[in-house]
């Protein structure tokens, strides 16, 4: 019998879901196409959820995750991920993610939310995301996700794209500006909507400047609106100025949401190319030092 490469990955491939539905108490037969599964981590090294926190539930940690329609493990997918507003939800928003991405060509998931402290008299009770929560989310991120790196191998990471609204913008803005290895590793495309533009920074530096990302913005006026619209447009003029690729973008007749006609705009840039070229170098250099 003829062992082709194709058939030692596909094998490689089988074995290595095997061991990990062991792992994290999957069978098999429910990591098919077009389901939505769940994966526990029970008993693992997590802290709380932040809806835990906020709430005082306690609750298991947990992803969700959906393999594409026209899923085939001898080829390559793209990974999604949302990461949820609010205080994240028990589980992330799985459904988000699906609009997002449409039912094929795509993998999917969604995680919850994590902080290492709330101090309720901060605003909004302590819930907004800060980058002093870095290394807890980094480590909680990497667990998480490494688990589905492993459990699905040919997740194809140069096209992989993480998408936020509201504190979930704020917590993929914290994890590119402290350079998370393993999320600026695993990913090339960050999305951040009406939140995070305060808190994306240094971008230019090794890793985070191999990658795009878009900031959206609604435009109806509320709290602090025309405050994040002169934030993002100066954000997208530095960071063009510093060869990073970052787009602004204002959502018409839109304010601190996140619906079907919004998400719509992320699928379009997610699959357009590179996106627009930055200003040559030697204008940024020409500036003081």
């Amino acid at each position: 019998m003829t062992i082709t490469y194709a058939k030692i990955f596909r094998l490689v491939g089988i074995v290595s879901v095997l061991s990990w539905c062991l792992v994290s108490g999957l069978s098999a037969q429910e990591l098919v196409p077009g389901k939505v599964t769940d994966l526990i981590f029970a008993g693992t090294a997590l802290p709380p959820t932040l809806h835990s926190m906020m709430t005082g539930e306690a609750t298991t940690p947990t992803m969700t995750v959906r393999l594409p329609d026209d899923y085939d493990s001898l080829k390559m997918y793209p990974l999604l991920v949302y990461v949820p507003g609010f205080d994240g939800g028990l589980k992330g928003n799985i459904g988000n993610a699906q609009t997002i991405a449409g039912p094929r060509g795509w993998i999917v998931a969604s995680v919850p939310l994590f902080k290492r402290t709330v101090d309720t008299s901060e605003p909004e009770g302590g819930i907004i995301v800060s980058l002093e929560d870095a290394p807890v989310i980094a480590k909680s991120y990497e667990l998480m996700l490494g688990r589905l790196f492993r459990l699905v191998p040919n997740i194809d990471r140069e096209r992989s794209a993480m998408v936020g609204f509201s504190n979930g913008a704020i917590t993929i803005a914290v994890l590119v500006s402290t350079h998370s290895e393993f999320i600026l590793s695993h990913f090339r495309n960050f999305c951040v909507v009406d939140h995070g533009m305060f808190h994306l920074m240094d971008l230019h530096k090794r890793g985070a400047r191999d990658s795009r990302f878009l900031v959206l913005v609604g435009d109806k006026q509320d709290f602090g609106r025309d405050v994040k619209i002169r934030q993002s447009q100066l954000l997208q003029d530095e960071m063009r100025l510093l060869r990073v690729n970052l787009t602004f973008e204002i959502m018409k007749n839109t304010g601190h949401e996140f619906g079907e006609r919004q998400m719509a705009i992320v699928g379009q840039w997610l699959r357009s190319p590179a996106g627009p070229e930055t200003p040559a170098r030697e204008n940024a250099s020409s500036e003081h030092h």
